[in-house]
């Protein structure tokens, strides 16, 4: 599952990716699955990822993202401790799981006896624990108790409706929902969802992730074969499963084709890890996954192409802190490092207001109709009030 930036990439990201190797656990779907009605459950949009709550094995709720590019439901270890003990897995004290970088890393597996979501329950849900969601938190300023795999939905018709912020449950076709602009097979490598897209007339497969929330990823060795409007250049941190690594970002020449939906010259991170289509290319439609058909449908009455504006910038990582927030890069040649703001500042104050009342959601809306943002950024040797240009970090 990738957790990733706001586009205007001035934050650090995450990117979780949890999928599981067959070989230690080889079923994530549900032991079984009860809905005796569709289900239409209100989600929350919050940097660019779907939230809903959840109640687990009774107690709650706890807030979960949905993450189409995690394998497995994840919970963080608040979530596991308020719950209680848990049902025996026989896969043993823990497995492997992938991070966004295509890395192995250990988590704790365990099974849960219900999760509900509105009036549909799972139960017998293989999880895994792990403590990377006290980082998102931190990194969110929201608490994030969990992700919600895709394997959880084995059994259902899913529908994300990202413009209606709601997610759709049922055991047939959902009603109430646009018409379908195209339809493409699915094809499952690690339990995860992938469709074939086309970039600039090359077909290459790509995973269906909302738990990246950018337009697009490209692995290394795809970004060299394909031609770029503007060049990757360092974007935001990224970090994953005890790793922290540094994308780059560009804008694609040509279009992007999904069956029948167009992005034209859309913008792109790479980093190691699957080719991936994330939540801003998503976020346009509402999605229908059936795992048992191999399917995923993107509905939306809106026929014309999909725009990808500017990724705009002040040029900081940062990450939540107590007092503000706390700055833990600087993307290079940004206005951030032009007034020598640096690793460990903390920013206190935002346009005059204490910096810890500003969501990213807020900050990332300021940037995008505002050419400038005032700062105060404190260290060792006191504060400052600066004020850093919004930056095109890809135009």
């Amino acid at each position: 599952m990738n957790l990733r930036c706001t586009p205007t990439a001035i934050w650090l990201a995450i990117a979780t990716t949890a999928s599981l190797r067959a070989d230690e656990l080889s079923q994530f779907a549900p032991l079984r699955t009860q809905i005796l009605a569709p289900e239409s459950v209100p989600a929350e949009m919050s940097n660019h990822a779907m939230y809903v709550n959840v109640m687990v094995n009774g107690r709650g709720p706890f807030r979960m993202f949905m993450d189409t590019g995690c394998s497995v439901t994840v919970i963080s270890p608040k979530l596991a401790a308020a719950i209680g003990p848990f049902i025996p897995n026989a896969a043993g004290a823990s497995v492997d799981a992938l991070n966004g970088f295509g890395d192995m890393t250990a988590v704790e597996p365990v099974v849960l006896e219900t999760l509900s979501i509105g009036g549909a329950t799972f139960e017998g849900v293989e999880a895994c624990v792990s403590d990377s969601f006290d980082r998102i938190s931190e990194i969110d300023n929201r608490r994030v108790d969990g992700a919600l795999g895709y394997s959880l939905f084995a059994d259902l018709y899913l529908a994300l409706d990202f413009p209606n912020r709601r997610i759709l449950l049922s055991n047939q076709w959902p009603a109430d929902i646009p018409p379908v602009r195209t339809v493409l097979p699915v094809a499952e490598h690690t339990d995860v969802p992938f469709v074939q897209i086309q970039i600039q007339g090359k077909t290459f497969e790509a995973m269906i992730d909302t738990g990246f929330n950018q337009d697009l990823k490209l692995p290394v060795g795809l970004s060299q074969a394909v031609r770029w409007k503007e060049r990757p250049r360092p974007g935001a941190l990224v970090a994953v499963f005890g790793e922290v690594d540094r994308e780059s970002i560009g804008r694609l020449d040509g279009a992007l084709s999904w069956g029948d939906v167009r992005q034209n010259e859309p913008t792109a991170s790479v980093s190691r890890g699957s080719p991936s289509v994330g939540v801003r290319f998503l976020q346009h439609f509402c999605v229908v996954f059936h795992e048992s058909e191999d399917r995923v449908w993107l509905c939306s009455s809106d026929r014309e192409p999909i725009a990808s504006p500017a990724e705009r910038s002040i040029g900081l990582s940062i990450i939540s802190d107590a007092a503000g927030w706390r700055v833990a890069g600087i993307i290079p040649g940004s206005p951030a490092e032009d007034a020598h703001v640096q690793a460990g500042d903390l920013v206190t104050r935002i346009e005059g207001e204490p910096a810890r009342s500003w969501t990213r959601d807020q900050l990332r809306r300021w940037m995008n109709t505002h050419d400038r943002v005032a700062l105060v950024v404190a260290n060792d040797s006191g504060a400052r009030n600066i004020t850093l240009r919004v930056w095109s970090l890809v135009p």
